[in-house]
């Protein structure tokens, strides 16, 4: 229900499933995503559901947070939250419960003792989680520093080279381990294109606007198809705030804004625009 961005639906059902296996660990965390989710400045009327759910978010995610078999998550997804509210203190107290270091750790080292298979692995995978790492710093500095225009692109083009330069690297075990698969990877590029299409409309530079529009249309074309495959395992579940599509969200939410008239007549954008309202829908609901 969530992957349709059916979100108040989960959360009665996650409600309903806790209350029947209350000691269940798990399914308290999917509700607490269900919450978290419906809280998101992404879904329409969040507002009013933080002053609903804010209590309950609370409740479940201290009941819980060091009984749940993957205490990392828990931690970041309550920490997170506690920051989005303002709650410094709160989120603080979370943070100085993980654990402080990233240098000196073993994955960093291994690479010295280890010989063979286990060396690529151990290299491989190190390589994916520092680069992953070293990527969110890089997101979370393009988008909230005082950068100048030039600056954001340079930054946000250098974090999708990165990603492009790791992703080879990841075999299938590990591509099954990414949140929503393959799919996924096409989401954020759809979202990062977009934007940087944006970005050049304003320093007005529409070649390269008109090719990052049509290169999140791409992406949004090949999502398009896989988003409404829900695997019987949900290795494709993410929560979506929405029950509008990839397509749509893109062509109500960013080619209507008024950064895109420098290049809204232009032939390219007219296309892509039709191709993305063509396709807008609604998310299939689940079986």
């Amino acid at each position: 229900m969530l992957n349709a961005g059916d979100i108040y639906k989960a959360i009665e059902l996650a409600r309903t499933a806790v209350k029947e296996y209350s000691m269940n660990h798990l399914l308290q965390y999917h509700l607490l995503q269900a919450l978290c989710t419906a809280c998101s400045e992404d879904t329409p009327g969040y507002e009013e559901n933080i002053q609903k759910y804010k209590t309950e978010v609370m409740t479940i995610g201290e009941r819980i947070i060091d009984n749940y078999l993957n205490e990392w998550d828990i931690k970041v997804l309550l920490l997170r939250q506690y920051a989005k509210w303002g709650m410094r203190d709160e989120a603080k107290r979370i943070l100085n419960t993980l654990p402080g270091e990233v240098w000196n750790t073993r994955e960093a080292w291994a690479g010295y003792v280890l010989e063979g298979e286990e060396w690529k692995k151990n290299q491989q995978t190190s390589i994916i989680r520092f680069a992953t790492l070293l990527c969110h710093f890089i997101n979370q500095y393009s988008s909230e520093a005082s950068l100048d225009i030039a600056k954001k692109i340079y930054w946000v083009k250098a974090a999708m080279e990165i990603e492009d330069l790791i992703y080879p690297i990841y075999d299938e075990g590990a591509r099954d381990l990414m949140a929503g698969g393959d799919s996924s990877r096409h989401l954020d590029n759809a979202f990062k294109c977009m934007y940087l299409a944006e970005l050049y409309c304003e320093a007005g530079d529409t070649q390269s606007a008109l090719e990052y529009v049509e290169k999140s249309t791409a992406e949004a074309k090949y999502h398009l198809e896989m988003m409404d495959k829900t695997t019987k395992d949900g290795a494709n579940y993410y929560p979506w705030p929405t029950k509008r599509n990839l397509s749509w969200i893109l062509w109500e939410d960013y080619l209507l804004k008024q950064q895109f008239d420098l290049i809204r007549n232009d032939a390219r954008f007219i296309q892509c625009f039709n191709t993305l309202k063509s396709n807008s829908r609604e998310l299939k609901q689940p079986r």
